[in-house]
């Protein structure tokens, strides 16, 4: 697996080239001196498992092969960001189900993951809320609380959304599955923050860390809507702005979620953003900062795989190499895929 090279630009002069459209997979601010926190260091990031209960299921043994990919890497992977989708559905929204019963899919997901050699950071995507999915109908659990704290519980992640420092560099994990009282729907493939939960990002960005925001629905940006078949219906985090004709007569139309606001404002230090949903590698750039969707583990769409040995490995999550003295980032395994569009 050969070393992309890395990029290292203002945010100026970014902003400046990117007209010409190039793909370039870095998120700049000035370098500053950093106490001594000089190493460059490697996190992974892998969306969309899509786990069900079964053991021998394919999805489970793509990401067995996964975690052992991750732990014998070519450089050392200090953390894994999971962006959401991690089980395909939930047995129940009763809470003491998942104290009676320890086989369910997010059970084997805990066991799963904790096979990794580095520490794994996780939130939740719309499937993590689906009770008895079936085909594109709207599955939610009606007690979402119930299987929020199932979630949070069972994998002991710290909350529905959490930050945490990394030589000097902060990441935020955030839940796009979060009502907003400001309009009158229910997010599904569609995601939002909600008030509470862009309060507490704004208060923790008030520190002036550069950062990395994951989470799971994608930001509405063109190669995201043009790839595969989101064009077809509303998808990602709505945005008017955006001018897209599939909003036209829904709930969506004339609605921005007010998180491109709070990313506009802070453009400045968000190095990137990482996120999941779409099943497809596909890189796009807000404010001059990239944002990155992950294939899915589990159910990938371009079921991109290398030849390791003789033998084909998958090959459907994000290296990136990060160094946080330059506050740069660039993808390791670039050479590996091919984003869509």
């Amino acid at each position: 697996m050969s070393h992309a090279p890395e990029h290292t630009l203002s945010r100026r002069s970014f902003l400046q080239g990117l007209a010409a459209a190039q793909l370039v997979l870095t998120g700049a601010l000035p370098a500053v001196a950093c106490d001594g926190r000089d190493k460059t260091f490697y996190f992974a990031v892998l969306s969309d498992i899509h786990l069900h209960d079964d053991p021998e299921h394919p999805n489970a043994v793509v990401l067995a092969q996964t975690i052992d990919i991750l732990n014998g890497f070519e450089v050392p992977i200090d953390f894994v960001l999971l962006p959401g989708d991690l089980v395909d559905e939930v047995p129940s929204e009763d809470r003491a189900y998942y104290t009676e019963h320890t086989d369910t899919s997010l059970h084997l997901l805990r066991e799963m993951l904790d096979h990794l050699d580095m520490p794994w950071h996780a939130v939740m995507g719309n499937h993590d809320y689906f009770v008895d999915f079936a085909g594109y109908e709207n599955h939610i659990a009606e007690d979402k609380e119930a299987v929020e704290e199932a979630f949070v519980d069972v994998l002991g992640v710290p909350g529905l959304w959490f930050g945490f420092e990394h030589q000097g560099i902060a990441f935020y994990a955030l839940n796009s599955m979060q009502d907003d009282a400001r309009v009158s729907w229910e997010p599904d493939r569609v995601g939002s923050f909600g008030e509470d939960q862009l309060a507490w990002l704004e208060d923790q960005l008030a520190d002036g860390l550069p950062c990395f925001l994951t989470f799971h629905h994608p930001l509405a940006l063109d190669n995201v809507v043009e790839a595969g078949l989101s064009f077809l219906f509303p998808f990602e985090i709505p945005r008017a702005e955006g001018g897209y004709s599939k909003y036209e007569g829904t709930e969506f139309e004339g609605w921005t979620d007010p998180i491109y606001e709070l990313i506009e404002r802070h453009a400045e230090q968000i190095l990137g953003i990482f996120v999941g949903h779409g099943h497809w590698f596909v890189e796009d750039h807000l404010h001059g900062i990239p944002v990155l969707m992950t294939d899915s583990v589990g159910n990938s769409v371009q079921q991109t795989s290398e030849t390791v040995g003789g033998e084909q490995q998958p090959m459907r999550y994000h290296i990136v190499e990060c160094d946080p003295r330059q506050r740069t980032f660039s993808v390791y395994n670039l050479s590996s895929f091919e984003y869509n569009l």
